[in-house]
Parts: structure tokens; C-alpha cells; sequence
């Protein structure tokens, strides 16, 4: 469950969550009720519902694959580890006045 709203400290009313969600993922519907989350598991972690909450009523919870991510930082870039290694051994190689 990523985003956590506490009912007690939610304004009644307030529609801030709602509105600049950008996955359009809180609803509330009715303002004497508290916000909706509607699909959980679409969150984006952007935090713009946290940053955006007066009364600091919204809460967002990473999940442990997040936290505590093994992947390998290349990869992220489209990168092999072998072609990563190329890259590394062929920079190192260079003059520094040729590696900019």
C-alpha cells in the first residue's frame, strides 16, 4: 500500500491530494468524506500528494524492492555489464583531455 492517508488529520473538504495527483490515483468524491485511493499499485512515488498536503495527512510507502534495489546502476542506462567494463577500461585509456 504506497500511499497512506491518516483520516484523522485530513482537512474535511480539502481536495489538494486529489487534484495534483498525476496519476490520478486519489479521489475524493465527496468533500465531508476522506480521499480515496483507488488504484494502489499504479502509484508513481512522486510524492507530489506529501508535498502538497497542509496538514501533512498523506504518507507514501516504498516498497522493499525500491529501498533496497539490487539492480546494477549500467543496466539502468541500457548498458551490459561486458559493454559497461568496454566503456570503463576504454575511458581509463584515454588522455583526460580526450575522455571529455
Amino acid at each position: 500500500m504506497p500511499i497512506l492517508i491518516n483520516e484523522n488529520t485530513c482537512l474535511d473538504g480539502c481536495t489538494i491530494c486529489d487534484f495534483f495527483c498525476p496519476g490520478d490515483i486519489i479521489y475524493r468524491e465527496a468533500r465531508n468524506e476522506p480521499p480515496i485511493v483507488k488504484y494502489q499499485n499504479e502509484c508513481w512515488y512522486c510524492g507530489a500528494c506529501v508535498i502538497h498536503c497542509p496538514v501533512d495527512a498523506v504518507s507514501i510507502v516504498f516498497p522493499d524492492e525500491m529501498l533496497n534495489c539490487k539492480t546494477e546502476v549500467m543496466s539502468l542506462m541500457g548498458l551490459t555489464l561486458e559493454e559497461a567494463g568496454q566503456k570503463e577500461s576504454l575511458s581509463g585509456s584515454l588522455p583526460a583531455k580526450e575522455r571529455e
